[in-house]
């Protein structure tokens, strides 16, 4: 299996930075909730989790962060500024 770049490799675990975000600050239980609520496979996520540099997120996670928890799209993708829009 080949490996993603640095940048995809970052984008996946900045992705799973925020969900955890969201769960410490209680708007989600945690993984498997964001799955159920959007009709997702949890052990995709799940791997991509486990293995960020082997694995890909599809960008519609990313929209459905943006979209319902109001977390930076630029913050996500290039790791800039604060990872919630005020």
């Amino acid at each position: 299996m080949r490996q993603n770049s640095p940048e995809a490799t970052e984008i996946n675990k900045r992705f799973f930075l925020a969900i955890d975000y969201l769960v410490d600050i209680k708007e989600i239980r945690g993984l498997y909730t964001f799955t159920k609520k959007h009709n997702l496979n949890y052990w995709n996520l799940y791997t991509v989790r486990k293995e960020p540099g082997r694995r890909v997120l599809k960008v519609e996670y990313i929209a459905l962060l943006a979209k319902d928890f109001n977390i930076s799209l630029e913050y996500i993708l290039l790791g800039n500024g604060p990872m919630r829009k005020e």
